[in-house]
């Protein structure tokens, strides 16, 4: 199968490194279930990370993740556990 250079940029060149990103960070039959992926991309991890690029704006598939996230936590009818933070830091995958 021959790799267009579209794949090349949302991919990149070492094929091993995507299908690991793709098999950590994207499960596939909940991406399935979705709608994002269809049963012609299993195992294609181009043709996945073109779909994921394409859908969230990415330019490659490794922008993943870079981006540190902050969340205000909201816990109803007094279901707040004891040590409860409002605040919820998700950090970068590479930090």
């Amino acid at each position: 199968m021959e790799i267009t250079e579209i794949q090349l940029s949302c991919g990149g060149k070492d094929a091993g490194v995507l299908k690991r990103f793709m098999k950590e960070f994207f499960p596939f039959s909940e991406f399935k279930k979705v709608g994002l992926f269809t049963a012609e991309m299993k195992n294609d991890y181009y043709a996945q990370a073109v779909r994921i690029c394409n859908y969230f704006g990415y330019k490659s598939i490794f922008e993943y993740g870079t981006k540190e996230i902050t969340a205000h936590i909201s816990y109803v009818d007094g279901k707040q556990p004891k040590d409860a933070k409002y605040i919820t830091v998700i950090p970068s995958i590479y930090d």
